[in-house]
């Protein structure tokens, strides 16, 4: 008898253990699945958070022209008064699905960024890989633009578009908030892409230079720069370079790259080369007289890429270092690998050392491939 009821009792934990498997269950119908978040500054110091959350499509109730998604504001004098006040108003933000953080200018300027995210990196539900971006007006003019397609989300529109570096070199390899907090941790400026509306169209405009001491947003670089920075990084994946030969339009497409930063410590001070190895195609010759099967005339068009990619290069490294006054490029890391004893003594006056050191280039175009107008040649790296 003692015996079974120690069974039963046993039984019984089981079902209660069992019975808890949905302690945490949600109701769908009464969350906001946020996509993005853009983030400006507000009077008196404050912030206003613009989320754009998906709307849930219950048993096929949507509207067939409905956009899929609402734009909800909220704002306070810290974040977590804003986040605090969508409750007032809406049901609570659902963040593990967040996928970017979009910082108006003026907030980014003003404002130490990594402090504006850390209510975000404490939170257990936001994913480190959330993107980090930047506008040059308010963000929630971004997040509030409607595409042409009404089943598009701006949200989802800008992350997609990250995806598409293989056809424009102008694009940056996307910022993680999780690699973000490392460059502040480290005082380690970066560069971030910068997304705006053009024309009533988002697009991906340039980047935003992010000072790693003061940890604010200190200007903003055209996308041709972001393309000759990208070569630098060796983050290039696929793109373009127009030219002229003659007059006429030339374009050299690319398809392979590769970027190697050597760092030299002589007599007490440091030195670059930067070499750049790509392979591509010739795309466009609008030349009449073209000739494809011609070495020498294929040679001479490699000559003229080499040209316009170097000085491309050398006039954005430029930019950042007499202009700008910091390395977002990561030349530092270079230095900080191969001689770490410099390193240790230097990295406090990085910046100063950066607007004077000397920085060789080397660029090595080969066309590979002339289209329909030639024949393809063998390369090995």
């Amino acid at each position: 008898m003692k015996g079974r009821r120690l069974w039963l009792i046993f039984l019984s934990s089981c079902l209660l253990l069992l019975s808890t498997g949905c302690w945490d269950l949600k109701d769908i119908e009464k969350l906001s699945f946020v996509r993005g978040v853009g983030i400006d500054e507000e009077d008196d110091n404050g912030v206003k958070l613009t989320y754009q959350n998906l709307v849930p499509k219950m048993g096929g109730t949507q509207e067939a022209d409905s956009p899929g998604y609402v734009n909800v504001v909220s704002k306070g004098k810290n974040v977590l008064e804003a986040v605090s006040n969508v409750a007032l108003k809406d049901p609570p933000i659902y963040s593990d699905h967040l996928k970017i953080f979009l910082f108006g200018k003026d907030q980014a300027e003003h404002h130490d960024i990594q402090g504006t995210l850390n209510h975000f990196i404490r939170d257990d539900e936001v994913r480190r890989s959330s993107y980090l971006l930047v506008s040059r007006h308010e963000a929630s003019k971004v997040i509030n633009q409607k595409l042409k397609s009404q089943q598009r989300v701006p949200v989802e529109h800008i992350f997609e578009t990250s995806k598409n570096r293989s056809f424009n070199g102008k694009i940056l390899l996307p910022t993680r908030i999780g690699r973000a907090s490392d460059y502040f941790q480290m005082g380690t400026s970066f560069l971030v892409q910068s997304v705006d509306v053009v024309n009533g169209e988002l697009t991906y405009d340039g980047a935003g230079i992010i000072h790693g001491k003061t940890r604010k947003l200190i200007g903003f670089i055209p996308a041709k720069d972001v393309q000759s920075l990208n070569w630098v990084m060796n983050r290039i994946s696929g793109g373009v370079v127009p030219a002229t030969y003659k007059g006429f339009p030339i374009t050299y497409e690319i398809k392979k790259a590769k970027s190697k930063i050597e760092p030299y410590l002589k007599n007490g001070k440091i030195s670059f080369k930067i070499s750049v190895q790509t392979n591509g195609k010739l795309s466009e010759d609008q030349y009449p007289p073209e000739n494809s099967y011609d070495v020498q005339y294929i040679k001479r068009f490699e000559r003229i890429f080499e040209r316009k990619i170097k000085e491309r290069i050398q006039k954005a490294v430029h930019h950042m270092q007499k202009e700008v006054g910091v390395d977002p490029i990561l030349l530092n890391r270079q230095v900080r690998i191969k001689y770490p004893d410099f390193w240790d003594q230097h990295r406090n006056e990085w910046d100063t050392l950066f607007q004077e050191v000397d920085i060789a280039y080397d660029v090595k175009v080969s066309i590979l491939n002339f289209g329909a107008e030639g024949a393809t040649k063998s390369f090995k790296w």
